[in-house]
């Protein structure tokens, strides 16, 4: 009997499917479907899955909640399915898209952050429900209940047991609906559990042997933080949130300011890893960084005698803790923050501005006195979300008046940010050009040859509200800040450094930060030796043309997922079991148009602007240079030209 009932509800569920999905999709006296249709129908059947099965589980249970007259409870897992049917679509789109470096992020985050990251899903979390699409799923749902009840009738059950059957049924339903539209996601979370723990064996690999040069200069590395040069002055975004870094481009000759750069990635975490790191095999650069073998570049300074040291003002926790604890495990560290802190003493912490907090940690160096070469790597926070709690009060009002003369469609056209955020974002990005001219003016200051080198981790997609959500990829996440800035020792001594670094400056080539290790070692005069044969795969300096490696290399769902910033196809290797897809975004594909030529800039550049977020973006993406932007939606004033050189000042 068992066996029976169950067969008849299984045909109860797929009848009334069938019947009103054709129904639904093409009319209540459609013909015999064509072929496209019935392909569409089955689409519906299988990839909306999730969407119906949850929407069916909750109008059992409210159906058999009237039947008991309760009212309230009712409406309530009604309005609940209503819910579900208009924001599943976008959310578990998001979900597949996610990756093992986003399920990365949540490894120890603290709650701001969290919050800060809730707040960049109003992009993706939108409802989007058709009065076709409830309709249908209504009429799916109230077909197979009361053929169900029907069904169940028959058997001649008791009215409560036919209930708790029915309610059995929804809950199984809800339950189906839920690991349909997760299990993907889900299974690329375990999977990043066992990355996570291979990773430090990845970076295991020993050093290449190197040759040292007497006459080099020490040096400073400034990373920043979420840092995009979409919205920063010195690289042509219209607000002075850079004045202090814009008046020595066109006055102090020992800066080196390099266009065209790119982070690998959009987190932290990953960004580093390769970032500062040299690889084993090249054939593996259509592989994510934690599934690579590298050398860290503390390993390789190790090698060549170059004490390294790590400061950072991000406390311990979260994505950034694999970097610092993979690549920095054979340096000396210090974090604001204590290793081994728990929970609650971290909230204990009195916050440091990275300001302060490096310039005591510098003094406190320099008093110390050195023996060795050294390396010593500064890591901020300024920049990251919540963006004004990351910066002293004092820099907490907007930049300028800009945007309270304009409506918010002018500000930013259709884009779905903040502009509370893009005023807090613009705020950081002065504290941020604060903190590192107070780090350049203690480079000018010290006697000895220091080179400091600055970048971002990456970038954030403010304009957009996305901040830097992989899963989200745009241009300005990975389009960073570059420079280099000679103190007057390092200049005097190594002219021909200082000139080759200005020189390949000046040609803006494209380049990403997986030439930063490269750029550092030779900053310091160390070279590999034997390079052909080497035991690391030895690649240009910032600034040298090369065909560049994919960036963004992600582990989807679908599978792995790459942006390319070359103008031109990149061959990836076949590899069995695994997928690899272009995920390059249109702007970056533009960009890449525009360098290379193929676009000219006047073909890029020629429709006017309608937005601020618009100049900004296309001044970015294209070097288009517009004039004064009217925010009523007009063209630029003058004839359109590539973007002035701030550099061709000095």
């Amino acid at each position: 009997m068992a066996k029976s009932l169950f067969s008849k509800v299984a045909g109860a569920a797929l009848l009334p499917f069938a019947a009103v999905g054709c129904n639904l999709a093409f009319g209540s006296s459609a013909p015999p479907l064509p072929e496209d249709r019935v392909a569409y129908l089955l689409f519906v059947l299988q990839d909306r899955l999730g969407e119906y099965l949850f929407f069916i589980g909750a109008l059992y249970v409210s159906l058999l909640l009237l039947k008991k007259r309760r009212w309230i409870g009712a409406a309530a897992v009604f309005l609940l399915g209503i819910v579900w049917l208009a924001f599943h679509l976008p959310v578990s789109l998001y979900l597949e898209s996610l990756g093992v470096d986003s399920f990365a992020e949540t490894k120890n985050f603290n709650l701001e952050e969290a919050r800060f990251w809730l707040q960049t899903l109003r992009e993706i979390v939108y409802p989007e429900l058709s009065l076709k699409k409830l309709v249908a799923y209504l009429a799916f749902s109230l077909l197979s209940f009361y053929v169900l009840q029907w069904l169940l009738a028959q058997q001649e059950f008791t009215r409560r047991r036919a209930s708790l059957i029915q309610l059995c049924i929804a809950g199984v339903l809800v339950g189906l609906a839920f690991w349909h539209t997760s299990s993907a996601a889900l299974a690329v979370y375990f999977d990043n559990s066992e990355k996570f723990l291979t990773t430090a064996r990845n970076f295991d690999q020993p050093a290449p042997e190197v040759s040292v040069a007497r006459s080099q200069p020490d040096l400073l590395v400034y990373i920043g933080e979420s840092t995009s040069a979409m919205n920063m002055g010195v690289y042509g975004y219209p607000r002075p949130t850079t004045p202090r870094l814009s008046e020595r481009v066109r006055t102090d000759t020992n800066l080196v300011l390099f266009d065209n750069v790119f982070a690998t990635h959009a987190h932290t975490s990953r960004s580093l890893l390769e970032a500062l790191s040299m690889g084993v095999d090249d054939g593996e650069r259509f592989l994510p960084i934690t599934q690579r073998k590298r050398v860290s570049i503390v390993d390789v300074l190790n090698k060549a005698g170059v004490a390294s040291s790590l400061i950072s003002n991000q406390g311990i926790g979260g994505a950034w803790d694999q970097a610092s604890s993979v690549v920095f495990k054979n340096a000396r560290k210090l974090f604001r923050q204590k290793p081994g802190a728990s929970a609650a003493e971290a909230t204990l912490v009195e916050k440091v501005w990275d300001h302060e907090f490096f310039s005591q940690q510098l003094d406190a160096l320099e008093s110390t006195g050195r023996s060795v070469r050294t390396a010593t790597f500064l890591h901020s926070y300024a920049g990251h979300g919540p963006y004004h709690g990351n910066i002293p009060e004092s820099f907490r009002n907007p930049v300028d008046g800009l945007f309270s003369q304009l409506k918010p469609t002018q500000i930013k056209g259709n884009a779905n940010g903040s502009l509370d955020s893009v005023e807090e974002y613009d705020a950081a990005i002065r504290y941020v050009d604060y903190s590192l001219d107070q780090a350049i003016n203690h480079v000018r200051q010290v006697v000895r040859p220091l080179v400091l080198v600055y970048f971002s981790d990456h970038g954030d997609a403010v304009y957009l509200g996305m901040a830097h959500d992989s899963a989200r990829f745009r241009h300005e996440m990975a389009r960073i800040p570059f420079l280099i800035y000679f103190n007057d020792a390092a200049r005097r001594e190594n002219p021909g450094l200082y000139e080759k670094y200005r020189q390949l400056a000046r040609q803006k080539e494209t380049s990403t930060l997986a030439q930063l290790s490269a750029t550092l070692l030779d900053l310091l005069g160390v070279k590999l030796q034997d390079a052909a044969n080497s035991a690391v795969v030895a690649t240009p300096v910032v600034g040298e043309k090369t065909v560049l490696p994919p960036i963004m290399v992600r582990d989807t769902a679908d599978g792995t997922t790459f942006v390319n910033v070359n103008d031109f196809a990149l061959q990836p290797p076949a590899v069995a079991g695994r997928k690899l897809i272009d995920k390059t975004d249109q702007d970056t594909q533009t960009y890449a148009a525009v360098r290379s030529g193929r676009t000219s800039l006047a073909q890029a550049c020629r429709q006017a602007p309608v937005s601020f977020e618009e100049v900004s973006r296309r001044t970015m993406v294209a070097g288009c240079s517009f004039g004064s932007f009217s925010g009523k939606g007009q063209g630029p004033s003058g004839e359109v030209v590539q973007a002035p050189d701030p550099k061709e000042k000095r």
